[in-house]
C-alpha cells in the first residue's frame, strides 16, 4: 500500500488520506466506494492540479490506511471529515462520492452544512430504505437485488457476513487485486479503462487498500448499507449534482432520481451510453463543474 499521510483522530484511531493537486486549490474531499481506497481515483493527478482543485482523497474507516470503526456510522464519517478540514486549515469541502462513498459524502453536508459548499455523487448508491420504492430495481443488477433481498431477510450484520466475501478477496495480494478487477471487466467497462492509463492498476490498488488491516471496513460497510443512517438527508441543503450513466446497472439512474427527490437542492445529470465508471470516464468535466462557483 503506498504510503498515505495520516491524521491521528481524538478517539485513538487514524485517518489516511493523499493531499494532491493545487495546494492553493478549492478543496475537494473524494470519498470512494466499497471495496476501494483513496487510491481508487483518476490516476492522474494533473487534472485536478489543472482545474484549481485541492484534491484530498481520503480512505473511510477500515480500508487503506485508516482504522476501522466497528461503531462508526456515515454520521461518524461526517465528523472525521471535519476534523481533517480542521487539521488541513480548510474552512469548507465540495466533497465528491462515487458509488458505495455517496451516503458518506452527502452525510458531510446533513451533519455539517456549513462545512459544505457544493457535492458531486457520480453513480451514487441510495441507502436502503430507497429498495422499498417501487421500480428503482428494475435496471438493476443482481448484486443490488441480493443487498435489498438479503438485507430485508438476515439484517445488516447477516448480509455483511454473506455478502463480504463476495465483494473482496482476502487474504489479497497485488496479483490477485488485479485478477479480481479484470475478471469483473465487461468489454464496454474494459474500454472505458482502457481510454484511462493506469486506471486498472488504480482501481487493483483500491481492491488491495480496502482490506489491508483485514475485512472490518468492508463488513462494517456493508452493515451501513442496511441500517438506518444517522443523518436526515434534508438538512444536507449545499447544491448536490448527480452524475449517473443511463447503461450503470450497479447504481441505474432511478437512483440518482431517488437522491433528486430527497435532497433539498440536487440536480440531476443522466448521460447516454455511460456505466458505474462514469467518476473516471467523466473526472475532469464533474471537477469543473463541482468548483465552478467557487
Amino acid at each position: 500500500m503506498a504510503t498515505a499521510e495520516i491524521l491521528p483522530l481524538p478517539d485513538g484511531r487514524d485517518l489516511g488520506f493523499d493531499d494532491v493537486g493545487d495546494p492553493a486549490g478549492v478543496p475537494v474531499l473524494f470519498v470512494h466506494g466499497t471495496p476501494d481506497s483513496r487510491r481508487a481515483r483518476h490516476p492522474d493527478d494533473a487534472v485536478a492540479a489543472v482545474a484549481g482543485i485541492r484534491l484530498v482523497s481520503v480512505d473511510r474507516p477500515g480500508f487503506g490506511a485508516s482504522t476501522a470503526h466497528a461503531a462508526g456510522t456515515v454520521g461518524s464519517f461526517a465528523d472525521d471529515a471535519v476534523a481533517l478540514a480542521d487539521h488541513l486549515g480548510i474552512a469548507s469541502w465540495r466533497p465528491f462520492a462515487w458509488s458505495g462513498g455517496a451516503t458518506y459524502a452527502l452525510a458531510i453536508g446533513a451533519r455539517h452544512p456549513s462545512r459544505v459548499d457544493r457535492t458531486a455523487v457520480a453513480a451514487g448508491l441510495v441507502p436502503f430504505e430507497a429498495y422499498a420504492t417501487e421500480g428503482i430495481l428494475d435496471d438493476a443488477d443482481g448484486g443490488r437485488h441480493l443487498v435489498a433481498e438479503l438485507g430485508a431477510e438476515l439484517g445488516p450484520a447477516g448480509l455483511a457476513e454473506m455478502a463480504a466475501p463476495m465483494l473482496v478477496p482476502y487474504p489479497c495480494d497485488e496479483a490477485l487485486a488485479l485478477d479480481h478487477v479484470t475478471e469483473q471487466l465487461t468489454p464496454d467497462r474494459r474500454s472505458a479503462l482502457d481510454a484511462i492509463p493506469g486506471a486498472v492498476e488504480a482501481l487493483a490498488a483500491g481492491v488491495l487498500d480496502s482490506v489491508a488491516s483485514g475485512m472490518g471496513g468492508v463488513i462494517r460497510d456493508l452493515e451501513l448499507q442496511v441500517e438506518p443512517p444517522d443523518v436526515s438527508w434534508s438538512a444536507a441543503t449545499a447544491p448536490v449534482d448527480l452524475w449517473y450513466g443511463s447503461r450503470d446497472a450497479t447504481a441505474p439512474p432511478a437512483f440518482g432520481e431517488w437522491w433528486a427527490e430527497a435532497l433539498p437542492d440536487a440536480t440531476l445529470h443522466v448521460f447516454p451510453g455511460d456505466g458505474h465508471l462514469i467518476a473516471l470516464t467523466r473526472w475532469a468535466d464533474i471537477l469543473r463543474l463541482l468548483v465552478a462557483d467557487a
